[in-house]
């Protein structure tokens, strides 16, 4: 198994309150290897919970010793307004809001767009653009990220 697959299997079940584990990944940066915990909850992360989770967490890893006692470094964070939404309760909190859809293919002569997120139902994501409902399966879509506005 993985790194990033064994710790997030392992530390998951810590995460009760309303912070959420969202991915683990261990990836190589200029300093070595890091074993980055992304965690994200309504409202957003700050520093506070950061350190919180690391403090839930950090015995755990020791423990578990996922990179057989190879160094790395690791480092907890938000994760981020610019990554892929992935899991369903992360298309709840966006709903109703804009966001970047790219889509494995054109459908209606484009592959990326900005439109309001309705939901998500068994037959796909539902959108808003220019006051038209629209639903494109779930397999077309290659990500949606939340849209920024600057």
């Amino acid at each position: 198994m993985k790194v990033a697959d064994l710790v997030y299997e392992n530390i998951k079940p810590l995460f009760r309150d309303d912070i959420r584990l969202v991915e683990v990944e261990y990836v190589k940066h200029n300093d070595g290897m890091h074993l980055v915990i992304y965690i994200d909850k309504d409202g957003g992360v700050n520093i506070d919970d950061c350190v919180k989770v690391n403090d839930l967490i950090n015995q755990t890893i020791d423990d578990l010793n996922p990179t057989g006692d190879a160094s790395y470094v690791l480092d907890v964070s938000s994760y981020g307004l610019d990554r892929p939404l992935k899991y369903d309760w992360q298309f709840k909190k966006y709903q109703n809001q804009k966001v970047n859809v790219k889509l494995y293919r054109k459908i209606d002569g484009k592959k990326e767009f900005v439109a309001t997120l309705l939901g998500k139902d068994e037959k796909g994501f539902i959108f808003n653009i220019d006051d038209e409902n629209f639903t494109i399966n779930t397999a077309d879509v290659a990500y949606i990220t939340p849209y920024i506005e600057f």
